[in-house]
């Protein structure tokens, strides 16, 4: 009997119709899926083709539209057509050739059985596929049953530790859904050879889990059943506690920020308390630098750097603008439990110096007509009038030019 499965875009429902035409079955798989089951739009449209060669597919997908070539090897492809972007895929077969995450040799296999192709992957509920000719699920692993009980489950014990990064998969998974692992799962996430993977992979799935995480005390708290931030991240003395400033931080996180200020806000947080060393240790972790040419790394030092700054005066907000974002280190603060961080937080946006500091009222040009001539005497200069505009005794530019001179005679 048809089931009700996604409104799929026409593009999609193509893919399939042309599959068939040349004897192969595309079935929707992965978070679409899912999302769909769990009654949430779905934005990923990732397909399964069976009965295809690689190259038979690449060859289809080619008619529809733009193709890129992912994975030459085990035949995986990005269409991109009307807007859309789907990626398309034959089954693969893993196999381990060597430690870590990329000690995973993968082979493209169109004929194998629907069955041997859910059980490559994670979680049961990541494992269901929907056929968009006949309109069933197939759910060879009982993964509806799992989400109905809100449940995260392997697929199978022995594939599912062949990729240590499907720990921190279940971290952010956990997070993001406000699923609990079953115990089982838990054991067999304490198993997985955390600290063969790479940084960026840490990245990705830390991405994942602070950043579009909506239930961060439960994905916390299996971090650390896991022992996954001891092992990923061990100069973080940070427990399970931190979980719950992170919560309070989601509307801020959420608001209308860049990618590279969310990372910032998310990270200063959770490290708050940390030491310099262990700040920049767990950076480098996560391979972490610039994000859309945000500086994240900058930022995050100097939220930690001057967590403790008083915040009691308008000259106090200044001084901390020259140092990171007002703005996320006060919401930071209100998060961690600072009462005064609120009062301060509305100041600095009266100020106008939430996201930067003030801007400087004089620049070198301004410096030529009193006979300063670039140089280390103008940056002196420059220097010491900026602080005094920071500190308060300097208010607008006559008065701004009144303390150049006064400073330039003192040199004389």
């Amino acid at each position: 009997m048809k089931e009700d499965g996604p409104a799929v875009p026409a593009v999609v429902q193509r893919v399939a119709d042309s599959c068939a035409s040349q004897g192969g079955t595309a079935y929707l798989v992965g978070g679409g899926v899912r999302d769909h089951l769990r009654g949430k739009p779905v934005d990923d449209w990732d397909l399964e083709v069976f009965g295809l060669s690689a190259r038979t597919l690449q060859k289809l997908l080619r008619q529809i539209g733009q193709v890129n070539l992912v994975g030459k090897s085990f035949g995986v492809f990005k269409l991109t057509v009307d807007g859309h972007e789907l990626d398309v895929s034959i089954p693969r077969r893993d196999s381990k050739v060597g430690p870590g995450h990329t000690g995973i040799a993968v082979e493209g296999d169109p004929d194998m059985s629907l069955i041997d192709a859910a059980r490559r992957r994670d979680l049961t509920l990541n494992a269901i596929s929907f056929d968009l000719r006949e309109h069933i699920f197939l759910d060879p692993f009982c993964g509806r049953a799992d989400l109905a009980s809100r449940l995260l489950r392997a697929v199978d014990k022995e594939t599912f530790l062949e990729d240590p990064l499907r720990a921190l998969r279940v971290v952010q998974f956990t997070a993001r859904l406000g699923y609990s692992p079953v115990p089982e799962l838990i054991e067999l996430c304490k198993r997985a050879h955390l600290g063969e993977l790479p940084a960026e992979r840490i990245q990705a799935e830390w991405a994942k889990f602070l950043l579009k995480g909506d239930h961060l005390v439960l994905g916390m708290a299996v971090a650390h059943d896991i022992d996954g931030i001891s092992r990923v991240f061990p100069e973080v003395t940070s427990g399970p506690a931190s979980g719950d400033v992170l919560q309070r931080l989601i509307t801020a996180r959420d608001d209308d920020r860049c990618a590279g200020a969310r990372w910032s806000l998310m990270l200063a947080a959770w490290l708050w308390q940390e030491s310099p060393d262990a700040v920049l240790a767990t950076l480098d972790r996560l391979w972490l630098h610039k994000v859309d040419r945000y500086d994240v790394r900058r930022q995050v030092v100097g939220l930690v750097a001057h967590a403790t700054d008083p915040v009691d005066s308008d000259a106090d907000l200044r001084r901390l603008s020259t140092h990171c974002e007002v703005g996320l280190a006060l919401h930071i603060r209100v998060a961690w439990g600072d009462r005064r961080a609120h009062l301060a937080l509305k100041r600095a946006g009266e100020l106008g110096i939430l996201q930067e500091a003030p801007l400087a009222l004089l620049q070198g040009r301004d410096l030529g007509p009193l006979g300063v001539k670039p140089g280390p005497v103008m940056g002196h200069v420059l220097r010491r009038v900026y602080k005094a505009q920071i500190d308060g005794s300097v208010v607008d530019r006559p008065g701004a030019l009144v303390a150049a001179a006064l400073l330039i005679s003192e040199i004389e």
